[in-house]
């Protein structure tokens, strides 16, 4: 037979390993070993026999981790500090756990590793693996806390599947009516470590094709009414105006205060679901006036933004307009930003492009004249340009190489329309997307960023120009992946045209937009626009509360009642409640029968002590003999003994 503490160890361990499972790949290798090794002991020791570890050993080896976790995150503070130190220290109450009391330890243990992962993020994969992790654990815990061996495995699965069911329509009513409050949900420090995909607040060359080899989403939009057509779909992310010859960066991030924006033409209406990226952009389309969002504002270079980082799902609904006048009058300090370009940096390049302005007549020419020598000179869009190794990289790109990516045909024409005399800027963002037919969303990923750049003309405001469009046409109508030379493909793009897989591609995204908006992007404004149909449009959260507080006392006394109900003890056969009946009425008389006299046996005594009860008593005992053991419960018998008893009237 099986070592039922063995048996209760093992289920202890396996609830512990789906749980510590998803963030291994965070760990360091060093927590992972050390968790697997204290396991691998504890199970030898069960099996072998030994002696657990003395207590002075098992001090030691919880200091030396400590020190481990302070050496390798600096602090003991925070969720990836925390979450190593929790992980080592359930890993040495394995060499301690002896008793019943330990097992339960363990599993508290346990749920906060469970608890662990939510903290750093909620994919649409993680909700059946934790729900299997949490009824690991509680049936470790329901087999470790039993006074007797443990319960056979179906047997113990089924009791946890029916505590789990019980607890899914109490969670779901805490889940839509409990108060939201707005912002992340863990009041935990930042993970300000960790790396996140998106865009920087830097750009130069190579940073924008590195980021397109991401295939991850980086937004997705929903529109009301037609989607804008390729040419207008354009993200406006960071504005760059800061120019040392080599990187782009931004200036200070300001509220717009007095420059002005004229919302003219038509206008988009469309809500964005953003996934987390650690930075303030809220990406809106290119020009964005208007926003639901009380947390979110204009820049003075008309990028929205948030107060605080985007460090979790972030829903808001925006208005854009695709024709707005951007700062019709431009400003000295802007004008001065807008035209200033290192000393001494890329000299061919300010040369021919003064060239150019003594050629044009208007803003407009020299614009025209830039383009037309993109187009005009051997230039190639590619995911592979030559490294750029001079102190004029601008000069080398355009003069030799002649080979880049987006951000080396942004800069390099910002640059030129600057030493020209034209006010100009980059711009970062997203430009295109794809269009889920299921989920009737624009998909936006990060293999989607790009950079272009803006001019400012008088009376006309910012305009945007992206040179790209003039090297790669195709770039902005069909995509990236239609825009590059033959032989270049994007990573992950050609996958999901293969047969079968668009179509899975498509639901499986699908499937996490809908979880990312109604699960993950569940917050005050969804809860409130939910109580207005239930009736309270006015968020009474007293009302709310009492009410959360009604149902959920509601399902606990139904369950409760339930389990009364199934709990009852077996129907009493109706023969011998008619017999019980007759003998109650014999011991109000001072005839009690004893628990383990027979009925014949009774009947005598009885019969001796009351000779006028001698017939009536032995009719009364036949009877019930023949209905509970002759006739096997036939209906008739009982009914004619349950007529005979209640005719008996000692």
């Amino acid at each position: 037979m099986a070592d039922p503490t063995a048996l209760r160890l093992g289920w202890m361990l396996g609830g512990l390993a789906l749980a510590l499972a998803p963030a291994v790949p965070r760990l360091p290798v060093w927590i992972t070993a050390v968790f697997l090794g204290a396991a691998a002991w504890r199970l030898a020791i069960q099996r072998q026999g030994w002696r657990l570890p003395p207590r002075w050993l098992r001090l030691a080896l919880a200091g030396a981790c400590v020190v481990g976790v302070l050496l390798t995150y600096r602090t003991l503070n925070g969720l990836e500090a925390g979450g190593a130190l929790l992980v080592v220290m359930g890993a040495m109450k394995l060499l301690e756990t002896r008793s019943r009391r330990d097992l339960q330890v363990l599993s508290f243990i346990g749920f906060f590793l469970v608890l662990m992962q939510l903290l750093y993020d909620q994919p649409i994969w993680s909700l059946p693996w934790l729900a299997a992790s949490v009824a690991a654990i509680v049936l470790a815990l329901l087999q470790g806390v039993r006074s007797g061996p443990p319960l056979p495995w179906r047997e113990a699965t089924g009791i946890v599947a029916r505590m789990l069911a019980f607890a899914l329509p109490v969670a779901a009513i805490l889940f839509l009516l409990f108060p939201r409050v707005p912002g992340p949900f863990w009041a935990l420090p930042s993970r300000g470590g960790e790396a996140m995909t998106g865009l920087s607040d830097e750009m130069s060359p190579g940073t924008i094709s590195r980021l397109i080899q991401s295939d991850e989403v980086a937004f997705r939009a929903s529109f009301e009414g037609a989607l804008p057509p390729p040419a207008e779909r354009y993200w406006r992310g960071p504005v760059l105006e800061r120019f040392d010859g080599w990187t782009w960066s931004d200036l200070e991030r300001l509220p717009r205060l007095n420059q002005p924006l004229e919302l003219v033409g038509p206008s988009y209406r469309y809500r964005i679901i953003i996934q987390p990226h650690g930075r303030a952009w809220l990406l809106g389309l290119d020009v964005p006036g208007a926003w639901d969002d009380p947390d979110a504002f204009l820049t003075h270079e008309f990028q929205l933004v948030s107060r605080r980082p985007v460090e979790n799902v972030r829903a808001l609904d925006v208005e854009s307009w695709p024709e707005a006048r951007i700062e019709a009058e431009l400003g000295p300090i802007t004008r001065f930003r807008s035209l200033r370009l290192p000393e001494g940096r890329n000299p061919r390049t300010v040369a021919f492009a003064r060239a150019l302005r003594a050629e044009a007549g208007s803003d407009e020419a020299l614009v025209d004249a830039l383009l037309r020598h993109f187009r005009q000179e051997p230039f190639v869009y590619t995911l592979q340009p030559p490294a750029l190794a001079s102190n004029h990289p601008v000069d080398e790109f355009l003069f030799r190489t002649q080979r880049g990516f987006c951000e080396h045909y942004a800069s390099a024409f910002t640059v030129m329309a600057r030493a020209a005399g034209l006010p100009a800027r980059v711009v970062t963002g997203y430009q295109g997307g794809e269009l889920n037919p299921l989920s009737d969303r624009l998909v936006v990923r990060q293999m989607d960023a790009h950079a272009w750049s803006e001019v400012w003309f008088e009376g006309r405001g910012w305009v945007r120009v992206d040179p790209t469009a003039a090297i790669a046409p195709d770039r902005i109508e069909l995509g990236l992946g239609e825009a590059l030379p033959a032989g270049e493909r994007v990573p992950g793009a050609a996958l999901r045209q293969l047969f079968g897989v668009r179509a899975l591609s498509q639901g499986w995204d699908a499937l996490n937009s809908l979880w990312t908006d109604w699960v993950l992007g569940y917050g005050p404004e969804r809860q409130l626009a939910l109580l207005a149909r239930l009736g309270l449009p006015d968020g009474d959260w007293r009302a709310l509360v009492v009410g959360l507080t009604v149902l959920v006392a509601s399902i606990m006394g139904m369950f409760t009642l339930w389990l009364a109900w199934r709990s009852r003890g077996p129907r009493q056969d109706p023969a011998r409640a008619a017999y019980d009946l007759f003998c109650a009425r014999l011991a109000a008389r001072g005839l009690p029968r004893d628990p383990a006299e027979a009925p014949a046996d009774y009947a005598r005594r009885v019969a001796a002590a009351r000779p006028d009860l001698a017939g009536p008593v032995e009719a009364v005992t036949r009877d019930y003999l023949a209905a509970r053991y002759g006739h096997g419960g036939d209906p008739a018998t009982i009914a004619a003994l349950q007529q005979r008893i209640r005719g008996f009237r000692p």
